[in-house]
């Protein structure tokens, strides 16, 4: 049986928004462009972000499978870093399309699918170790209440907004 402090100590993840949150279109697309979007607004909302993988599946036709995985990190203070996760799935194949001046440009065409996870880390290893440490956390956890409850609202917004750059990328190119 596991100890009660076990149990109820202060827990060092909190999902803002659960790992699955889908948004899913089919269009023909400049994936480069969806790139320097990420890098900007990332960059913009003072997140660190890396390419944590990039997968190419060769398909039939030309076709290919593309999976990427980003991972967007925003300390926000020394108790509490952001942390946004994006997955795209995409199945796509090149395509040439002239432009309205007449000139040709390569671009993608198919479905992208990205899902997505937004959560809060706290810094709890700050307690380990300590004398009544998971009684100091729970205690801190208790005064800082408030700060936590609006640190939550702004992940959730700027995950939100992170979103509707998604949308309006996805849109801009149907």
């Amino acid at each position: 049986m596991a100890h009660s402090s076990e149990i109820t100590s202060v827990r060092k993840k909190i999902d803002v928004i659960k790992d699955g949150y889908k948004i899913k279109a089919k269009g023909v697309y400049n994936l480069e462009d969806l790139y320097v979007e990420l890098n900007q607004w990332f960059t913009h909302m003072g997140y660190s972000w890396k390419e944590l993988e990039y997968k190419v599946i060769a398909g039939k036709g030309g076709s290919q499978r593309l999976e990427i995985l980003w991972k967007g990190v925003k300390k926000v203070n020394d108790y509490t870093t952001f942390v946004i996760r994006l997955n795209l799935g995409a199945d796509i194949s090149d395509v040439e399309v002239t432009l309205d001046n007449g000139g040709k440009v390569k671009r993608q065409k198919g479905t992208l699918e990205f899902r997505s996870e937004a959560f809060i880390e706290r810094n709890v290893d700050v307690w380990k170790d300590k004398f009544m440490g998971n009684t100091l956390a729970k205690l801190y956890e208790i005064l800082i209440r408030e700060r936590l409850k609006a640190e939550f609202v702004q992940l959730y917004g700027e995950a939100h907004k992170l979103y509707d750059e998604l949308k309006a990328f996805m849109m801009l190119y149907r």
